[in-house]
């Protein structure tokens, strides 16, 4: 049984895309197509006043987001202190208490295997919000 494609939002996604340089605009995308292929359950939401792709799971609801700054993109996971990072691509300094980001620069360097095992990971987490942040309080 084949899984269902990702919904998308009524804003289209070119709309966050449209004043990107093309190289920015190819650092956002990768991501995006590889969240997509690693969780076609996935759902995309695009908020132009955050600048986001926020991206939901039906066990999790939100869970990463992405968006383009500058020459890059972040991708971040709204519960990332919970996911097991041994390839030590979460940075978690610069994001909110319980959220891990990862900044992409080049497509020359992007983990792909990396974000797949965190995306995994992200969509299995215990799917009451209030338990998740429960486990990420110190």
């Amino acid at each position: 049984m084949s899984k269902p494609a990702a919904k998308s939002s009524q804003i289209p996604l070119a709309a966050l895309t449209r004043d990107l340089p093309p190289e920015t605009r190819a650092i956002l995308l990768e991501p995006t197509s590889l969240i997509i292929s690693t969780i076609p359950e996935a759902t995309e939401k695009v908020n132009l006043g955050r600048r986001s792709l926020n991206i939901g799971h039906p066990n999790v609801g939100y869970f990463c987001g992405l968006s383009p700054i500058d020459d890059r993109a972040i991708v971040a996971f709204e519960f990332g202190v919970l996911l097991p990072d041994p390839n030590g691509i979460l940075d978690a300094r610069s994001c909110a208490k319980q959220v891990g980001c990862t900044r992409v620069r080049s497509l020359d360097v992007f983990p792909r295997a990396a974000l797949k095992r965190l995306l995994r990971v992200a969509v299995s987490l215990p799917r009451e919000r209030s338990t998740r942040i429960a486990l990420a309080v110190p």
